[in-house]
C-alpha cells in the first residue's frame, strides 16, 4: 500500500514536470521493451498537452536495434559531439562507462534515448532541441552496441 502511494505521488510529480512513468515487470513484452524479469522505469517525455514526444517506443527502437548503418552513423556522431570527453571511448571517465552492462537508467534503446533527450543528474546534459531526433536514435544504437558481447562497433 505504501509503495503504491509512493508510486502515485511520483507519477503525479512527473506529470507536473511533463513526464509519464511506466514500470514493467516480468517476461519481456515486445511492445513495452521490458527486460527479462527486471523492473525497468521508462520516463516518457511529453509535449504540451500530454502527448508523448516521438523519441520513445519499442516500435521505433526496433528500427535501430542492431542496425549496422545506424550504429556506424552513431559512432561518427559520438566522435563529432565529443561524447568521449566524458565517457572516454566508452570505458568511462568523468561520465560512466558505456562498454559494460551496468546501466544507471536502463539499457534499452528507449532508456538511452530518454537519457540523451532529458539528461541526468550530476553531469549528463539534456540534448533536447540540440540534436535531431534521428541522431539521438543513432547515438543510442552505437552506445548500446558498446555494451554487447563482442561489440558491434568497438569504442573509438
Amino acid at each position: 500500500m505504501v509503495a503504491t502511494l509512493r508510486m502515485a505521488a511520483l507519477a503525479a510529480a512527473l506529470a507536473g514536470a511533463g513526464l509519464t512513468l511506466g514500470v514493467a515487470r516480468g517476461a519481456a513484452d515486445p511492445e513495452s521493451g521490458a527486460g527479462q524479469g527486471e523492473p525497468q522505469v521508462v520516463l516518457t517525455p511529453q509535449a504540451v498537452g500530454g502527448e508523448a514526444v516521438p523519441t520513445t517506443g519499442a516500435k521505433r527502437a526496433a528500427q535501430y536495434e542492431n542496425n549496422k548503418d545506424a550504429i556506424e552513423a552513431g559512432r561518427g556522431l559520438y566522435a563529432a559531439y565529443n561524447c568521449s570527453g566524458c565517457h572516454a571511448g566508452g570505458g568511462g571517465g568523468f561520465g560512466p562507462a558505456l562498454s559494460d552492462d551496468q546501466w544507471l537508467y536502463g539499457g534499452s534503446l528507449e532508456n538511452i534515448v530518454a537519457t540523451l533527450y532529458e539528461g541526468r543528474p550530476r553531469g549528463m546534459p539534456a540534448w533536447r532541441g540540440k540534436i535531431p531526433d534521428e541522431q539521438m536514435w543513432q547515438l543510442a544504437a552505437y552506445v548500446k552496441s558498446l555494451s554487447q558481447p563482442g561489440g558491434i562497433a568497438p569504442p573509438l
